[in-house]
């Protein structure tokens, strides 16, 4: 409980700046409404951003269905905010996204660089899936390892401890896709986990002691380059079970 609420903490005290240095998430989000559109032989009428944030899958979900009924859920009341100035039409629920279990059920039901934060995120995506309507599916995209890898390098070559949180293996069926990023430098990518919210350190992890990652990041010269590895993953609502006889 005190590692989510860490988690959560993080992000509402990024959300004024997270728009500025996600980039990269942006671009993820981008690419699963396109995923969830190409899936859809017509529009859904109700959809749900799970991890929602300040709204960059809204936002892509309402120019995609703009007749749609979107709701927006997140832990971070913040960010929430952010999302609701952004797009005062859009339903927002403050939620634990783990535990969610709303009475409403979807056509669509989107999240992306969100599953990973969460302790269990297989049990995590049968709950999401509980909440389809007949017919709908649950489009996912979620790091996976293989992450920032070149984030990892750079602090085991300084003699640092990786403390980033960890991304889970893979998902059965998932088709991935690496989404690479380049940042003026070393310290630019640091001040970008900060401001986005994504800093919090691994459940048996320490934070980096500022003086000796301060050196290392001076120390850094020219361009920095990261890559998400992400999978996008597509569950359909589950058949309806015949009754008993």
């Amino acid at each position: 409980m005190a590692g989510e609420q860490k988690i959560v903490a993080a992000f509402d005290a990024a959300a004024e700046s997270y728009d500025a240095w996600t980039e990269v998430q942006s671009a993820v989000a981008r690419a699963l409404v396109a995923r969830a559109a190409a899936d859809f032989a017509r529009a859904p009428k109700t959809v749900l951003d799970i991890g929602a944030g300040t709204g960059h899958v809204t936002g892509f979900a309402r120019a995609n269905w703009p007749q749609a009924h979107i709701a927006a859920l997140d832990a971070a009341p913040h960010m929430l905010a952010r999302l609701k100035a952004k797009f005062p039409d859009v339903e927002t629920i403050q939620a634990d996204a783990a535990a969610y279990s709303g009475a409403a059920r979807y056509d669509l039901i989107l999240s992306s660089m969100a599953l990973h934060w969460l302790a269990d995120p297989v049990a995590a995506l049968a709950r999401w899936r509980g909440l389809l309507a007949p017919g709908g599916a649950l489009h996912v995209a979620v790091p996976v390892q293989g992450s920032l890898q070149e984030w990892r390098n750079f602090l085991h070559k300084a003699g640092l401890e990786d403390s980033l949180w960890p991304f889970p293996a893979g998902f059965p069926g998932a088709e991935l896709a690496a989404f690479p990023a380049r940042f003026d430098s070393a310290l630019a990518f640091a001040r970008s986990l900060k401001r986005s919210g994504a800093h919090t350190a691994a459940p048996d992890g320490r934070p980096l002691p500022a003086p000796a990652l301060r050196k290392a990041l001076t120390a850094h010269s020219g361009p920095f380059d990261v890559t998400f590895q992400v999978a996008f993953i597509r569950l359909a609502a589950a058949s309806p079970r015949p009754p008993a006889r």
